[in-house]
C-alpha cells in the first residue's frame, strides 16, 4: 500500500481529485486529497505560496506518513516540489501533473 497526498492547482479544492481518489483506495491505497490555504472551502484563510507549501508538510506530518508519494497539479506543483525538499526521508517520489517541474532558482512563469 502506497500514501498518496493530491494537492489540487489554483483554483481547486480536494473534491478535484474524487475520481482518482476513489479508484487509487478501489486498489488498497492511502489517499490524502488537500485543499491548499485560500481556496475552495478554505478560501478564507490566508495563503500565499509559503503558506501553501507548510499545508502539504503539515499533512504529511499530521497524518505521520512515510514513504509518501506527492501528487502536484497545475500551479500546486511549485509548493510541492518545495514540500518535498523539507519532509526528506517521508518522501517516495514526487508526481507532477500537468505542472511546471519547479527548478532552483526560477520561476512558476519561466518553467
Amino acid at each position: 500500500m502506497t500514501d498518496f497526498v493530491l494537492v489540487a492547482g489554483a483554483w481547486l479544492g480536494a473534491w478535484a481529485w474524487d475520481e482518482v481518489a476513489a479508484q487509487l483506495r478501489a486498489a488498497g491505497h492511502g489517499v490524502h486529497p488537500l485543499t491548499l490555504s485560500g481556496l475552495a472551502e478554505k478560501r478564507d484563510v490566508p495563503a500565499g505560496q509559503q503558506r501553501h507549501v507548510q499545508d502539504i508538510v503539515d499533512e504529511v506530518e499530521r497524518l505521520d506518513l512515510r514513504d509518501v508519494v506527492l501528487v502536484g497539479h497545475s500551479y500546486s506543483g511549485i509548493p510541492v516540489g518545495q514540500a518535498a525538499e523539507r519532509i526528506g526521508d517521508r518522501l517516495a517520489r514526487v508526481v507532477f501533473v500537468d505542472s511546471t517541474v519547479p527548478v532552483d532558482g526560477e520561476s512558476f512563469l519561466s518553467g
